[in-house]
């Protein structure tokens, strides 16, 4: 722990895994209660979630590996002990939000889940929200300026 920083963590409505996965897990329930016609041709849409699971993954990984490096908590459930800006932190202060959701993408469309897709677009809206935006406050009171100064230097999402 770093000195001076209680445990606490921050106070986020929703815990993002789970909120990711219940969305996920209605659309697929959603697709075969009331299935909808998928978006793309099969061609563009193998492609398109290739591309996103590649990237998503490796985006999330990448930051949620910079984060254990540190020494910080990934999970929401656990205290933020330190202050990482670099690697993909540099551009999305959100990479592993950003990575998991471009990911989320991927397997929906991999599924053919049209559901699952559209449900992304309210998991968006809870993350920046009731997320995200309870995370923030919460960073700046922990590290200051610098975090501050963050803020102001690299965008929410990308």
């Amino acid at each position: 722990m770093t000195e001076g920083l209680d445990d606490s963590p921050p106070p986020v409505a929703i815990h993002p895994p789970i909120l990711y996965a219940a969305a996920f897990l209605a659309g697929l329930g959603l697709d075969r209660l009331l299935p909808l016609p998928a978006f793309f041709s099969d061609g563009v849409r193998h492609g398109a979630a290739s591309m996103l699971l590649v990237f998503g993954t490796c985006f999330a990984l990448w930051a949620a590996w910079l984060f254990h490096r540190a020494g910080t908590g990934i999970p929401t459930w656990q205290a933020a002990t330190r202050f990482v800006q670099r690697g993909p932190y540099a551009i999305s202060r959100n990479p592993m939000y950003l990575g998991v959701s471009a990911a989320y993408a991927g397997l929906a469309l991999a599924l053919a889940s049209s559901w699952a897709l559209i449900l992304l677009v309210p998991v968006l809206v809870v993350m920046d929200r009731l997320v995200i935006a309870r995370e923030e406050p919460y960073l700046a009171a922990r590290f200051g300026p610098a975090y501050e100064a963050y803020l102001r230097r690299v965008r929410r999402w990308i």
